[in-house]
């Protein structure tokens, strides 16, 4: 398995040393980690590098196997045709997998071909991506794997006296130092992203580390609410200050119930005079449709005032469910999950696909993108919003770029 996650240093090696050495050279990007689950199973697999090994022999072909199962294949002296017969081959293999449908080599759904005569830059550039997306996927396996370690140890779940002793403590900390901010980005058709706005939260899993690292702070759904209701009082008296330094706008997460509360009315005062940025609440679903009429009173009250609505945590079951118009929402957060577009095949990718267009897809934002094909799934259906770990990474690559410029 390691020689597997070693794959993308061993292309992206190769494709350099390729530098003076492209004529006649020919490569075949096959995304096979694309395909359902149902078909990237490991005999799948096999066949499909078996299907390279007597091409590989004719034109001193060198084949990849990516660690997220997608092939790159390079030939020297094959022409396209040649090697089209096995990629064909594989389409054939898949052929009942919505991807190889309507496939050509212009739509490069299935596979993408690259010219290394005229095109080994953009070959380049793809093995430097596909080396940075498998970090990203291995530092995320491993960030996994410690929490599933951590949560093997059992934790006490928090009772009121925690509850209590929590609250002591937060109420003398600095609060800023737990604030995380994430920038919600508009990704340009050229993929350029650009911030919108920053989402400002509390890091729970910081807190409980931080302050009492022996209790799960969420085991008690009541108490939790408690808690993060407590923390929204918080978020409120830091908030203004804070605001008016920055230069985009906020959302905040944040309980019906704490909108309805004076804390809000001070708040809403002493931002209004520092200034004039448009904030957007996020509440969670549980808590609108605990009480759908405090929460349509509460919309109406920060609207009148300026505020945006935005409904968070919305999975692809949830999602279609939401009626924007009716729940006069300003806009709605999607938490990607490719697994979860394969659970109920294509019946429920098309209820999920119809629902974000009845919402407007300038008014959806695809959240916890930290892989490409959160980007690809989000663009094909017309999205532009997008928030995760590799939103963040793209940001920094590009501040970074501009610096060195």
């Amino acid at each position: 398995m390691k020689a597997r996650t070693d794959q993308e240093i061993r292309l992206l090696d190769f494709a350099e040393r390729l530098a003076r050495h492209t004529e006649d050279r020919i490569a075949v990007h096959i995304h096979l980690s694309r395909l359902g689950a149902h078909y990237r199973r490991a005999h799948h697999m096999r066949i499909a590098m078996n299907s390279f090994e007597l091409l590989a022999k004719r034109f001193d072909g060198q084949l990849f196997m990516m660690s997220n199962n997608d092939l790159v294949f390079i030939a020297r002296g094959a022409t396209p045709s040649e090697i089209d017969e096995v990629v064909s081959r594989l389409r054939y293999l898949f052929n009942e997998d919505p991807l190889t449908h309507d496939d050509t080599q212009d739509t490069g759904r299935f596979c993408t071909w690259y010219d290394l005569d005229e095109e080994y830059d953009a070959f380049l550039a793809l093995a430097g991506s596909m080396k940075q997306q498998a970090e990203i996927n291995r530092e995320r396996q491993s960030e996994l794997r410690k929490a599933r370690k951590a949560s093997a140890t059992p934790k006490t779940p928090m009772r009121p006296q925690h509850l209590g002793r929590l609250v002591e403590q937060i109420a003398s900390m600095d609060i800023s130092s737990l604030m995380r901010r994430q920038p919600i980005c508009a990704m340009a058709p050229d993929g350029t992203l650009r911030p919108v706005f920053n989402e400002l939260f509390v890091s729970i899993g910081d807190l409980n580390r931080m302050v009492m690292p022996e209790v799960n702070l969420t085991a008690n759904t009541y108490l939790f609410s408690y808690l993060t209701q407590y923390l929204d009082l918080r978020i409120l008296k830091a908030l203004p200050e804070i605001e008016s330094a920055v230069p985009l706008s906020t959302s905040i997460n944040i309980n019906i119930g704490t909108i309805l509360s004076p804390e809000f009315l001070e708040f809403d005062q002493r931002l209004r005079a520092l200034t004039r940025k448009t904030i957007v609440l996020e509440v969670q679903p549980s808590d609108l449709f605990a009480d759908v009429g405090s929460f349509m009173f509460a919309r109406d009250f920060v609207r009148n005032r300026g505020y945006r609505m935005c409904v968070d945590g919305l999975t692809h079951l949830t999602f279609p469910l939401i009626d924007k118009q009716k729940l006069g929402l300003d806009m709605q957060k999607l938490i990607w999950s490719a697994d979860a577009l394969e659970d109920g095949g294509p019946d429920r990718r098309k209820e999920l696909v119809d629902a974000i267009r009845r919402t407007g897809t300038s008014r959806v934002i695809l959240c916890r993108c930290d892989s490409e094909d959160a980007f690809e799934f989000g663009r094909s259906v017309g999205l532009s919003l997008f928030q995760g770990r590799l939103v963040d990474q793209r940001l920094s690559e590009a501040n970074a770029n501009r610096k060195v410029a």
